[in-house]
């Protein structure tokens, strides 16, 4: 029955199947042949990889519980989850994850993405563990807290390492630039630990902490975690460090195609591409729950680069929208037989904020669920690239937005008071060939050379978003152009304003 569950052969609607439990053990009533237990909350895995993740603090019972163990009542379980143990691997770059056996590479190996192109990037590879279930340990009181306040860690959004099918009658054209394939796939959710450095986890008995800890106790002797009166010490020697925690399961998923053309880029882990889609996953979400009449938390939406030379090349990249419930329910598959509409709607949601906010707002894309992608979320942004993959329209910003971002970088150089060097904010000057042009920023140097700096758009790399520059890089040789991208400036002002420090010289 799990095998047939878990292939999404027998369906699991209202029927959760993937449960994990945070045991809090009853000292006086237990033996080491039969634990008994205060609390047994549980969650869905995929929950609970964050709200029960080794080190998180939980209240039951108006009392302060803390997960340190990985445990089940069913001794074999924990067995076998370490038998069926993984490798992960998750590019530095664009994040795309996958698992494989252990036949299938080695721990600590690197390996070049085929998501992104990025060579060495995609691992190292660490051991990747289902955990069965979660423990307080037997021997903790409650509502004891460390010193140091736990390290936060948190699940991944769940991820599709299935690739991208290269039947092209597999796929619905919505558009020329827009196509959406429907299929069944694992989605695979890991949590990698405070820091990204995993967790030391005791093979023994259980006890399990994160790696980042500078007081760990897992690889000496210590107690077990769970009641054992015969013998209460575990002898240590068996902690293996890195472990990653995780789970997949099946769903219906709606694969998004978009392309895109030069001189628009889709470049894998750049800031812009990575702000734009996630404004667009977060709009077409909501745009679907609304539409399908669904709560907001049936429907989620992630992207990665398409699985192709094009999304390698920064021009296709794939956003992939799932029911969030085990088993699937068959909401994507309905967006999908929507189609166009539904985007129509996600790009009337970014161009009209009732509170009219400059990037995002709880009357827009902002919610609970997304808490941790907020500074990711820019409505103008998502709503240029919708714009141009619906209706051609070139990707522009408004001149409020491109003034005001100017101004932030003029005023930054100004602030720097940097000896020989004049700066002048828009100057008119003359160009042999142009006649009359105003540079935004015009810098004078010591030596009299002069250079025009401006900004381009943050996901046209070099389209200036002024006419007067363009020209100026097109026709004249005797001026030197410097674009910093927009999107920087406003969310890196010191970086961008170094960066121009150092072409300045």
């Amino acid at each position: 029955l799990d095998r047939l569950l878990y292939r999404g052969v027998l369906p699991r609607y209202a029927f959760p199947t993937d449960v994990a439990t945070f045991h809090v053990f009853d000292p006086v009533n237990s033996t080491m042949y039969r634990p008994a237990f205060q609390f047994t909350p549980s969650q869905g895995l995929t929950i609970a990889l964050s709200q029960y993740a080794p080190g998180k603090e939980v209240w039951i019972g108006n009392k302060l519980w803390t997960s340190e163990a990985i445990y089940s009542p069913m001794r074999d379980d924990r067995y076998r989850a370490w038998l069926g143990r993984r490798l992960y691997y998750e590019c530095s770059v664009c994040h795309y994850a996958r698992t494989t056996t252990f036949e299938g590479g080695s721990r600590g190996e690197t390996k070049d993405c085929e998501a992104c192109g990025g060579v060495g990037t995609f691992g190292p590879a660490t051991q990747w563990l289902r955990p069965p279930g979660f423990a307080h340990p037997v021997s903790k009181p409650e509502g004891t807290s460390p010193d140091d306040m736990p390290a936060k860690s948190y699940a991944t959004r769940a991820k599709l390492t299935a690739p991208t099918p290269a039947d092209a009658s597999k796929w619905k054209q919505l558009n020329e630039r827009l196509r959406v394939h429907h299929t069944r796939q694992h989605l695979l959710v890991t949590n990698r630990g405070p820091r990204e450095e995993g967790y030391t986890y005791c093979t023994k008995c259980g006890l399990i902490e994160p790696t980042a800890n500078p007081k760990g106790t897992v690889a000496a002797a210590h107690r077990k975690p769970y009641p054992d009166i015969k013998e209460p010490m575990c002898p240590g020697g068996g902690a293996t460090k890195g472990l990653v925690l995780g789970t997949d399961f099946i769903t219906d998923v709606l694969l998004v195609a978009i392309r895109v053309d030069a001189p628009i880029t889709l470049v894998p882990g750049v800031l812009a591409t990575d702000v734009a889609l996630r404004t667009i996953c977060e709009a077409v979400t909501k745009a679907a729950c609304a539409r399908l009449e669904l709560e907001a938390n049936e429907l989620q939406a992630e992207y990665r680069p398409a699985l192709t030379p094009e999304g390698r090349a920064g021009l296709e990249s794939e956003i992939y929208i799932y029911d969030t419930l085990p088993g699937g329910a068959g909401f994507a598959k309905r967006v999908g037989d929507i189609g166009l509409p539904i985007f129509e709607d996600a790009l009337k949601l970014l161009e009209v904020c009732p509170d009219n906010c400059d990037r995002s707002c709880y009357r827009c894309l902002r919610s609970y669920k997304n808490k941790f992608e907020h500074d990711l979320l820019d409505r103008h942004l998502g709503a240029s690239l919708l714009r141009f993959i619906l209706n051609n329209s070139a990707p522009t910003l408004s001149p409020n937005r491109v003034a005001h971002s100017t101004n932030l970088l003029f005023e930054d150089l100004d602030r720097q008071d940097i000896e020989g060097l004049t700066l002048e904010r828009y100057k008119k000057i003359s160009v042999a060939g142009l006649g009359d042009v105003i540079a935004p920023i015009l810098v004078t140097n010591a030596s009299g050379a002069q250079f025009a700096i401006g900004l381009h758009g943050p996901l046209t790399p070099n389209e200036p978003t002024d006419a007067d520059l363009k020209d100026i890089m097109e026709y004249a040789t005797s001026l030197t152009v410097h674009l910093e991208d927009e999107l920087v400036v406003r969310r890196n002002l010191p970086f961008a304003t170094q960066k121009l420090i150092e072409k300045l010289g």
